[in-house]
């Protein structure tokens, strides 16, 4: 939800954190917008039978996405050229409290990978995601999604609706700019509340069994 970008792009030593989300998706049924930032390129990929994690790369962005799709649940990264996983959780304190809204803009990914960017910021904001995740911790991880956006709107992404009772942060998902935005409210009631509006929708961490 926090953390370094991809690739050569990412500051050694930084964390990635990501979160598998349901409903889930398979090559006949698809319930989100394409090109949104949620990862369906490299969904996409994995569904049909390649390497999420390269064929990401070919595109010139970042692993994390097929690698948390693969990995599921809420985890925590080593940022580098490959993927490496440092903690693994099944996201029980996010139940309730995630919804996505639809900003009514598609985006690339590819195309805003080679933007200028804070990348000290970019770093502190995934170590406190990073150690929110480890204490289980709702608010800590708000002030890093908070961290994010602040970055973000700095960069010149439009403004997200704050208007809603109980949220606590909300940030673009992906590369920004357009596609949906993650929201993380104090309860379960507010995010129920944020859904019935147009665009939102609940989402829940993912974990596979297996």
């Amino acid at each position: 939800m926090a953390g370094s970008t991809c690739r050569v792009f990412a500051r050694p030593g930084g964390y990635i954190v990501n979160c598998a989300i349901s409903p889930t998706v398979s090559l006949r049924s698809w319930p989100y917008e394409r090109n949104a930032g949620l990862g369906g390129s490299g969904a996409w990929a994995l569904l049909n039978g390649k390497d999420g994690v390269d064929s990401e790369l070919d595109l010139g962005v970042g692993w994390q996405d097929p690698a948390v799709i693969a990995e599921s649940g809420l985890c925590v990264w080593r940022s580098g050229r490959r993927p490496d996983l440092e903690l693994k959780t099944d996201g029980a304190f996010l139940r309730g409290r995630m919804a996505v809204f639809w900003t009514g803009m598609s985006h690339s990914t590819p195309g805003v990978a080679n933007r200028s960017r804070d990348y000290d910021a970019i770093e502190r904001a995934g170590r406190t995601a990073r150690d929110a995740v480890w204490r289980q911790d709702l608010a800590q991880l708000a002030d890093a999604v908070r961290q994010s956006s602040a970055l973000q709107t700095a960069e010149g992404m439009a403004p997200l609706p704050t208007d809603l009772p109980g949220a606590l942060a909300a940030k673009y998902c992906g590369g920004g700019f357009g596609g949906y935005a993650v929201y993380v409210f104090s309860d379960g009631a507010a995010r129920d509340a944020a859904c019935e509006r147009p665009g939102f929708r609940p989402i829940e961490p993912h974990i596979a069994c297996r």
